[in-house]
């Protein structure tokens, strides 16, 4: 110990040069891990938060929520007695306060759950929507887009404006923020038809001068059953026979088979794991090849050592604990630059910090490091002080 500190005490600007190798190399790592696992947590923390253990879609829906819908009335009574609740699910482009600037234009998806529902969202400021078209938005749109309570959001698809009324957590679905509304307003039907008055006006206008009598209220045709994306429902093991049912009839999936199939989601995330994988990979390699050839290019000083009457066993239990100290101080570093980068990072980026994966990858590579360190000793141990002088 005293020896290793001594070294770095004495040859400062070596060490310097050899730490901030492991702080450049670290500080990659970490950051890439943080951007690639944002990417990933903005796919699903919309889904996260829905408490169920499966999800309902309709049959050959192919795992994907938006080619879903269910007959409203039908899927509630064969849910009758369990522990569940409705969802729609749609996605739209919309206006920031009616501005059609490119600037103002953001995706957005809609997310509707019936308001007196436990499993509504928590509000953290505001209050839950009231009126038709009222809507609570992800805490995203605030920090990223500027949006506050009373500002409106005119979907392009149709003209629909929704007001804030309130915010919850910062929740995405596919990398757009979410707006959480009333069932009935996040159906794909009310997406779809215009409630534009003024277009509904033209029609009737153009009908009445050619004869004819067209209908030309908007929305679905009357009559048309309610339909909804989806039903959120928890299911044990103890159901079976109903899992059983509901899998004849219905698309009955796991909710982590559900994230999975988010659209780009799982592509996405294997494409980063891999690279990320090889990144850490060859990053250790480096490090480790890169401490050896350090040490043994005091092979001289070593042999020099021996003559003077130091064992084998001091001069290698000084490399290892210099090594772990270099290594160790510049991971460090690196995290600490890591989490500071975060912390002046735009919240638009997506970037999250985590630590499970940082403390894995800085494991890692302190292992292949004394793994050098450990080759480079054992080279050292076999020097004759005779070859030496």
């Amino acid at each position: 110990m005293f020896l290793a500190i001594k070294e770095m005490k004495k040859e400062k600007a070596r060490f310097i040069l050899i730490i901030s190798i492991f702080i450049l190399i670290s500080y990659l790592v970490y950051f890439l891990v943080g951007l690639a696992n944002g990417l990933a947590v903005d796919n699903r923390t919309a889904v996260d938060k829905w408490d169920a253990s499966h999800v309902i879609l309709a049959d050959g829906s192919n795992k994907n929520i938006s080619s879903s819908m269910i007959d409203k009335d039908q899927l509630e009574k064969d849910l009758q007695g369990l522990d569940y609740y409705l969802v729609n699910l749609s996605r739209s482009a919309a206006y920031k306060n009616g501005s059609k600037d490119e600037i103002d234009t953001i995706d957005i998806s809609l997310i509707g759950i019936e308001e007196s529902s436990k499993y509504f969202p928590e509000i953290i400021e505001g209050k839950l929507p009231s009126k038709e078209k009222d809507a609570v938005a992800s805490l995203s749109l605030k920090l990223e887009e500027g949006m506050e309570i009373g500002d409106e959001l005119k979907l392009s698809m149709n003209g629909s404006v929704y007001k804030i009324v309130g915010f919850t957590e910062d929740y995405k679905y596919n990398v757009s923020p979410v707006i959480y509304t009333k069932l009935a307003d996040a159906s794909a039907a009310s997406i779809i038809y215009s409630p534009v008055e003024k277009d509904s006006e033209t029609s009737q206008k153009s009908s009445s001068k050619s004869g004819q009598d067209i209908d030309t209220k908007s929305g679905p045709t009357p009559g048309t059953p309610e339909r909804v994306s989806a039903g959120l429902v928890k299911l044990s093991e103890s159901d079976r026979s109903k899992i059983k049912s509901l899998d004849e009839k219905y698309e009955l999936i796991t909710k982590e088979d559900f994230i999975k199939e988010i659209p780009g989601y799982y592509a996405q995330l294997l494409t980063f794991g891999l690279m990320i994988i090889f990144l850490i990979v060859i990053s250790a390699i480096v490090l480790g090849v890169f401490l050896y050839i350090v040490t043994i290019q005091k092979k001289d000083i070593f042999g020099i050592m021996k003559i003077q009457g130091i064992s084998n066993q001091y001069i290698s239990k000084s490399v290892v604990i210099q090594t772990f100290l270099v290594s160790f101080i510049g991971l460090a570093l690196g995290l600490l630059l890591t989490y500071a980068t975060e912390y002046f990072l735009p919240v638009s980026v997506p970037f999250r910090s985590n630590i499970n994966y940082y403390l894995f990858i800085t494991i890692i590579m302190i292992i292949t490091s004394q793994l050098g360190a450990i080759f480079s000793v054992k080279s050292v141990s076999g020097i004759d002080p005779l070859e030496v002088i």
